[in-house]
């Protein structure tokens, strides 16, 4: 039996790979050499039937170098502008990439809203399944040219973190500018150790200081292993390696001991939904509950009952998801709501007789259904 935890990547049929501004963008423009050499490997590995989808930062870096604009202070407006035209550039560049071996780029932009709506949610996850039935390569970014600052992602690594339901891949492939994630800086320690393995990240004393963000990007190495420990909660594993390295995908994929591994977690995954209601749709109101029931939500996983809800707060419908809170302001779990902010100001504190009557038909029980429910001590602080 094979103990090395890497030898599992051999099976992977489906890839998630996330590349980032700093390693696309030369300071002049796009670094088609990366480019070019990433998709030359994707593309040999899809002979062989392998799948991936590539979240790929870069635009407004492009842009940014079409227009010879200096300097960090741009507007949002003009951000939003290099935007545009940065991402026709690194589509392209893709586009031509993979067609040398006969394979389409498929074209995504996301936005925050788009993940936060359910039906919107779910119909990104169908044209991934349709895109992947077609033979394409999805090439995913944010759309930065419509997003507003107050609801970007923090960078792309959570955008790919946020997607893996979506794409359902065996594996995340995180590829940046450094060999991996060390215990010291190596900027300030070039024999800083490099830590090839990651059991646990919770528990795991991870000091990543080898790439934080810079001008060309927001993302640090922080971020990227959030996004490492969001996949280990649904079960898939990460490699965090440089995309400088000649076939750095294959070499993953074969199981060489590329960058860093960090283990997917084999207990107490995250479903889908759960994952969704966890970490992607922001809460869209709050429900404070009194003692008894944050005992009963905490201690022995009930569902949130109408009687012990005290306040209700913010603008939600029946199926928007909801942070319910202790008098304290102590959040202690996020859940899909049963009912509008209206219909739960007139039931609190009600009965599950008096709620029928209340409402005048017959209707769910609960404010919040535990199977619609997370508890914030199973999420990441």
């Amino acid at each position: 039996m094979d103990k090395n935890p890497r030898s599992t990547l051999k099976k992977c049929r489906r890839v998630l790979i996330k590349i980032g501004s700093k390693v696309l963008n030369t300071g002049k423009g796009l670094n088609n050499r990366v480019i070019d050499r990433l998709c030359d490997d994707l593309s040999l590995l899809r002979d062989q039937g392998k799948e991936f989808a590539l979240v790929s930062s870069g635009a407004i870096a492009e842009g940014t170098a079409i227009m010879r604009v200096k300097g960090n202070g741009v507007t949002l407006s003009k951000k939003q502008a290099l935007a545009a035209i940065g991402q026709g550039s690194l589509i392209r560049a893709y586009t031509d990439a993979f067609r040398r071996y006969g394979y389409t780029a498929a074209q995504i932009l996301i936005t925050r809203e788009d993940l936060d709506d359910r039906l919107r949610y779910l119909n990104i996850r169908n044209t991934f399944t349709a895109l992947f039935e077609y033979d394409a390569i999805p090439i995913i970014n944010e759309n930065d040219t419509v997003s507003v600052e107050e609801i970007k992602f923090t960078d792309n690594d959570m955008l790919a973190a946020m997607i893996i339901p979506l794409v359902e891949p065996q594996a995340l492939i995180v590829l940046t500018d450094t060999n991996g994630v060390y215990r010291e800086d190596p900027r300030v320690n070039p024999n800083a150790e490099i830590i090839r393995e990651i059991k646990d990240i919770r528990s795991e004393d991870v000091k990543a200081h080898s790439c934080e963000a810079g001008s060309m990007g927001r993302g640090g190495m922080q971020s990227k292993i959030k996004a490492a420990y969001h996949a280990s909660l649904l079960g898939i594993p990460t490699v965090i390696a440089s995309a400088y390295v000649p076939q750095v995908v294959s070499s993953v994929l074969e199981g060489k001991e590329i960058g860093t591994y960090v283990h997917p977690r084999k207990k107490g995954k995250l479903t889908q939904k759960d994952h969704w209601i966890s970490y992607v749709t922001r809460p869209k109101g709050r429900v404070v509950v009194d003692r008894g029931a944050a005992a009963m939500i905490l201690g022995q996983g009930k569902s949130l009952l109408p009687c012990g809800v005290v306040r209700v707060e913010g603008n939600f419908q029946a199926g928007d998801p909801v942070e319910i809170v202790e008098e304290d302001g102590r959040a202690i779990a996020v859940g899909l709501s049963n009912f509008t902010t209206e219909d739960t100001l007139k039931i609190k504190g009600a009965n599950t007789k008096e709620v029928f009557r209340i409402m005048g038909h017959e209707c769910d029980e609960e404010v919040v259904h535990r199977n619609n429910m997370i508890v914030k001590k199973e999420l990441l602080s």
